[in-house]
């Protein structure tokens, strides 16, 4: 289920706005049996469709992720025997749909799909909706986990949001040592590789660790044991390896490895990363760190961070600089029934100046966490109150409503924040906390816990 939906979210990258994020919202409902993906991207036109329905075709370059052409139609039909198609480009009048339903097919007899059209009733974009037996409602649990790790990359440099049944997909993270952290890079049979590997603070001894093998940002396989030979005294070892200019099977469900570029790899990978295995080793066997080592891996890591300045890498977020956490809980914000929290992190000019998290609590109703990141050109301004205010109205007005009624609910909710001078206060307050990262901030309260209550009509 996992893999025909990423098929999908693929797709909707593939068609990415240029310069802004694709939102992709994937909907399901396990008693009438469906599934929809919808995006915001640019669309197709009636000869792309007609082109991304046809097997083994495709008009992508090597580039894009969903390059082979068989992405859309093994999706669709693995996930269920009927399904339509709706896309419309911006500049166009009209929105292009087309139906398969596998018994109607068959006993056509032809290898033919209508493709109709209709007045479009968004801007533009593609919706997918496929009636599916396949559904189960443990999917609101495993989808999130599965595509955070896959579309990590995407996530986490804001060329993404993703939502389940309405709820923000974040990416996925490592719990890792950030002292053990080394990036690597190298050329392998004329190929470009490059990568970090590191140790986790616990061991896994169920299979959990080992590479995540990486193609133009999208992650293939995970726990993959490339360069070292599972054992109890390696289960510490993870990492992540770019291997874009490697092939990958049809179905983007592994690598080819049958070649020789592929063994070199495997080489190339076992010396390159055997400071921290002997890391490692030492810890499974002494229960400490080898000092020498440690210290070789250090200036490796100083070394290739400032070459590589952790471009496109995407580093665990320890390692990061300056990507701690303001401590204090933050300002508590109502809006309606929705329940947000705003806090101030600082993850690095390359991060998204906005971020979302949604906290699900036992017996009490789920909080948003809003996260503006002061390390972002954007927060360079005099009043952090208000840009926070901004992008808590960036966040509430996604959560509130559709794609259509975004910009009025954003504009309705800011101008509300903005004027509630107690809010602003607490804002700026936390803002404060730049310089005094140990103060807990001041806030205001009205006595029922919450800074600031609204409704919107």
């Amino acid at each position: 289920m996992a893999e025909a939906l990423a098929e999908l979210v693929d797709n909707a990258i593939d068609a990415r706005p240029i310069g802004g994020p694709v939102r992709v919202q994937i909907a399901f409902d396990t008693h009438e049996g469906w599934i929809r993906v919808t995006d915001d991207g640019h669309g197709m036109s009636r000869a792309s469709l007609a082109s991304a329905l046809v097997l083994a075709q495709s008009e992508k370059s090597a580039e894009k992720i969903g390059k082979f052409g068989l992405g859309l139609k093994t999706a669709c039909t693995s996930l269920g025997e009927r399904f339509t198609i709706w896309t419309a480009q911006k500049e166009a009048t009209y929105a292009h749909i087309a139906h398969y339903d596998a018994g109607q097919f068959i006993d056509a007899g032809e290898w033919k799909l209508p493709i109709t059209r209709r007045r479009k009733n968004r801007p533009h974009g593609t919706v997918v909706t496929i009636d599916s037996a396949r559904v189960y409602p443990a999917l609101q649990q495993r989808l999130p986990r599965s595509l955070g790790w896959v579309f990590r990359h995407f996530l986490v440099d804001g060329m993404l949001e993703l939502e389940i049944n309405g709820v923000r997909v974040a990416p996925a993270d490592y719990d890792v040592d950030p002292e053990s952290v080394m990036p690597f890079e190298g050329i392998v049979g004329g190929k470009s590789v490059r990568g970090w590997v590191g140790l986790l603070r616990r061991s896994s001894q169920r299979g959990s660790y080992g590479f995540a093998l990486v193609r133009h940002r999208r992650i293939i396989r995970r726990h993959e044991k490339l360069g070292f030979q599972p054992h109890p005294s390696t289960a510490r070892v993870v990492g992540e390896i770019h291997l874009d200019d490697f092939d990958t099977n049809n179905l983007k469900t592994d690598f080819i490895r049958e070649t020789t570029d592929w063994r070199e790899l495997e080489d190339w990978v076992s010396s390159t990363i055997e400071p921290v295995l002997a890391q490692s080793r030492a810890l499974a066997h002494a229960g400490m760190l080898d000092l020498k080592i440690k210290t070789q891996i250090a200036e490796e890591r100083a070394r290739l961070l400032q070459e590589l300045n952790g471009e496109e890498l995407n580093l665990p977020h320890a390692l990061t600089p300056s990507a701690a956490l303001f401590e204090g809980e933050g300002v508590p914000i109502a809006i309606g029934t929705l329940q947000l929290q705003h806090v101030f992190v600082d993850v690095g000019p390359d991060s998204p100046y906005l971020s979302s998290v949604r906290e699900t609590r036992s017996g009490e109703a789920d909080v948003v966490v809003v996260q503006t990141n002061l390390g972002h050109p954007a927060a360079r301004v005099a009043d952090l109150a208000s840009w926070a205010c901004h992008n808590v109205a960036e966040v509430a007005a996604h959560e509130l409503g559709s794609n259509e009624e975004f910009t009025a609910l954003k504009s309705i909710v800011l101008v509300k924040l903005l004027a509630e001078r107690d809010l602003r206060r607490a804002l700026d307050q936390s803002s404060r906390l730049r310089e005094q990262p140990h103060e807990q901030p001041q806030l205001l309260d009205d006595g029922e816990g919450d800074i600031l209550s609204l409704t919107v009509a």
